[in-house]
């Protein structure tokens, strides 16, 4: 299985050799020259062979949905369609870089206050154990109550995940998971860096204005800017009304000064700049947010580890009080 270093790795060389006009087969086969580790050897491989079987770049993909994300394969999906392949692999490289990197932040941000926890729960059971002379029993419990936090951690990670999947088609988790601070802010940006991108590649291949929201929609990965494209965008588009003012009603998703400037590039001709500029607008805001996030959310767990910390500490200093107080009986 493919980690977010592994992909931020082969995207970046198919987005060099694909940009530099190699075919998707020689490009994975140059890479594979050069000895990748065995995971990312393997999807090269895979490519390789679904290729030379006179499968399209899409096809392929999608039979290998075990190790990519829905993400991955609508986007590349996408290029192929639009025949800007390079820069999707590209977009891919780096916002998997992004993820990777601050994935990374967290983890080394949480050593130091998950270390603390368990450092409080061993120190209360020390203080039990002084108590009760009980060390079996004062054991089991700090293995139990170790393994009650890893579950509830586990379980926890799973259902982000699960909820980050589903609100790629659900508008209601969509929605939730974009009122979490920071968190939200992250998913919008990059929400909308994806939808300008495949826009704007659809566009200048030629593709319909109606074909090239939709595709965008998907891309953008969020319920909500896809059912509002299916209920609002391309109906009004069948109309034969412009998009921008449609964007526009919908600030919750698009941004007033994006759809304004949508609107405007829309009546001069200009939209494949703006959507250009766009992109890197909300790229940028998503890498920023994403740091913050890196920095923050650490600082958040050490906070609320430090209460517990505390609190056991309190319940270490009362059993301390109250041993004291029979032995002075």
């Amino acid at each position: 299985m493919l980690n977010d270093r592994d992909k931020y790795l082969l995207y970046s060389e198919l987005a060099k050799l694909s940009g530099a006009g190699f075919p998707i087969n020689n490009a994975a086969e140059a890479i594979l020259d050069t000895r990748p580790p065995g995971r990312q050897a393997n999807f090269l491989k895979e490519i390789i062979s679904g290729i030379e079987s006179k499968k399209s770049l899409a096809e392929t993909i999608n039979s290998l949905s075990s190790q990519l994300s829905p993400l991955e394969i609508s986007l590349i999906n996408a290029g192929e369609k639009s025949g800007q392949i390079p820069e999707i692999f590209n977009h891919l490289s780096r916002y998997f870089n992004l993820k990777n990197s601050v994935q990374k932040k967290i983890k080394a941000g949480l050593i130091y206050p998950v270390l603390l926890l368990h450092f409080g729960i061993i120190l209360l059971a020390l203080a039990r154990t002084a108590q009760s002379r009980n060390f079996a029993g004062e054991a089991m419990n700090v293995i139990t109550t170790l393994l009650i936090v890893y579950i509830i951690s586990a379980i926890f990670y799973y259902c982000f995940k699960t909820a980050s999947r589903k609100a790629q088609r659900s508008p209601s988790l969509d929605a939730f998971l974009n009122k979490v601070p920071i968190l939200g802010k992250v998913r919008k940006s990059f929400a909308l860096s994806r939808f300008t991108q495949i826009l704007r590649t659809y566009l200048i291949s030629s593709h319909s204005v109606s074909s090239s929201i939709l595709a965008a929609a998907e891309a953008s990965a969020s319920g909500r800017i896809l059912r509002y494209t299916k209920e609002k965008i391309l109906p009004s588009i069948d109309a034969g009304n412009p998009v921008g003012p449609v964007l526009a009603n919908e600030p919750d998703n698009f941004p007033p000064i994006f759809a304004r400037a949508y609107i405007t590039s829309e009546e001069s001709g200009t939209l494949d700049v703006e959507l250009k500029k766009w992109t890197s607008v909300f790229t940028d805001e998503a890498e920023s947010y994403s740091k913050k996030m890196g920095v923050i959310f650490p600082k958040i767990a050490y906070l609320l580890i430090v209460i517990v910390v505390i609190w056991q500490i309190f319940k270490m200093a009362d059993i301390y009080f109250q041993t004291l107080e029979r032995f002075i009986r």
